[in-house]
């Protein structure tokens, strides 16, 4: 669907209400390319009746107080929203006019609802999603119908409504509140896995739902969105990866626990490659904290090191208390911080749990070596505890990029084997080049 199709400047009479006052008012508002509600308030004579509006703008108080806005058009669609605030009122007085608001304001969420002239005789559930990109329409078959999403090859305005994710079922549902509770997950579900494909977070702004001659339109106020320039699906190249993301909803090949974060993290944009790596080996460190047993985790059993742990802290305290010339409170407190440190000994490398995911869930690592994984999270540590990798005046003797290619590749891949893709992506690796998974022999001893 295209941008043509979000909603023009429509003319409501309603209520507005805060803190039990109530008035009548009349607005304009509109959906902008954007996804976000532009509102029209005109010029307010300020009376008696209204005057609450001035008083809760200029309240101080640690949390702002938001109206609720409601009004009905012509056409008869209805206009909600809980949470409206003002940004300025603009109030101001003439002896000509007297006093006078023109208010400006904003809201994070809204729903309107519709009456349709023609009865849908299925349902229809889409959200809208900014600054994707996408060459053809993208559509897959499943249990809950059919799911199509399309967009557009050349974005002018990255924060713009691009494409819409919709899904539509094969003959009308015995059980439309459940049939819509599914088809809710799935598309959230194709949305976070589209997100990896572009490298960036795509946002809703825009949630539709179709019931026989009911239509609902719900905005959600929504960041801008930050495109990428790094890809992990050539856009030209999506119905493979778009395919594996509905067939995983229904049969993951691998129960993996708190994917989603990983996928978050991955897919936050920035212009910094420091940010890139700390975000890349954040999103590995998510999937191995979440989805590795103790065993693969700690050296030795909990229960077991805690007994070591014990000893251990009385010989550090024996040791300081021979050694140190501090006083016994400045011995009491190095022994709490060193115990505290204790427990990092017991933990295993995150090169050994990568591996051992790695080795797990069958994710080929071919064509990165140990060397590079430990050298990439030696630079993520230093950006970390130093704030910056390059130390002014002397020589690093590699370069940042390399670090965040050979992270973000095994994210990739991590990511790709989870919803068992099989085709062409994008690599970074050794300088951008697409290529297949898994990884073919023959390009490996190219």
């Amino acid at each position: 669907m295209g941008n043509q199709d979000l909603m023009e400047i429509k003319s409501f009479s309603g209520t507005l209400e805060a803190s039990g006052y109530s008035t009548p008012i009349t607005f304009s508002a509109s959906i902008s390319h954007g996804g976000k509600i532009i509102f029209d308030f005109g010029v307010i004579p300020l009376i008696q009746q209204n005057a609450y509006i001035l008083k809760l703008f200029h309240k101080e108080s640690i949390k702002s107080e938001n109206f609720t806005l409601s009004g009905t058009s012509e056409d008869g669609t209805e206009f909600t929203t809980k949470d409206l605030y003002f940004t300025c009122l603009n109030d101001s007085w003439s002896k000509e006019a007297g006093s006078l608001m023109r208010p400006v304001g904003e809201c994070q969420s809204a729903e309107l609802l519709c009456t349709l002239d023609e009865i849908s005789p299925k349902p229809l559930l889409r959200i809208r999603l900014k600054g994707f990109q996408n060459f053809y329409r993208l559509t897959a078959t499943c249990r809950l119908g059919l799911i199509e999403m399309g967009g557009i090859s050349l974005i002018d305005v990255p924060d713009t409504v691009t494409v819409s994710i919709e899904i539509r079922p094969e003959k009308p549902p015995v059980d439309l509140a459940t049939w819509h509770d599914e088809a809710d997950k799935l598309l959230e579900h194709v949305r976070r896995l589209m997100s990896v494909a572009s490298a960036a977070i795509l946002q809703v702004p825009i949630i539709e739902y179709i019931v026989e001659n009911k239509y609902k339109i719900t905005v959600l106020s929504q960041s801008e969105h930050s495109p990428s320039g790094l890809c992990v699906i050539h856009f030209p190249d999506q119905q493979p990866f778009f395919e594996a993301a509905v067939k995983s909803f229904f049969e993951p090949p691998i129960q993996v626990k708190n994917l989603f974060f990983a996928f978050e993290w991955f897919s936050i944009g920035s212009s910094y490659s420091e940010v890139r790596l700390v975000n890349a080996m954040t999103a590995i460190e998510n999937l191995v904290d979440s989805n590795l047993a103790d065993s693969d985790t700690f050296i030795r059993p909990k229960s077991e090191f805690n007994t070591t742990r014990r000893v251990l802290r009385q010989v550090i305290k024996q040791c300081i208390e021979k050694w140190s010339d501090d006083d016994l409170k400045n011995v009491g407190e190095a022994v709490t911080a060193l115990n505290e440190k204790l427990s990092d000994l017991n933990r295993r490398s995150i090169f050994e749990k990568i591996k051992r995911l790695a080795e797990l869930w069958s994710v080929p690592l071919d064509g990165i070596s140990d060397e590079q994984i430990k050298f990439a999270k030696a630079a993520r540590d230093l950006i970390v505890h130093r704030g910056n990798y390059y130390e002014e005046g002397k020589d690093q003797g590699d370069n940042l990029w390399e670090h965040v290619t050979v992270i973000r590749e095994i994210v990739v891949r991590f990511f790709l084997t989870a919803i068992n893709f099989k085709g062409s992506y994008c690599s970074y690796l050794g300088g951008y080049h697409i290529t297949q998974f898994p990884p073919q022999a023959s390009e490996l001893n190219s």
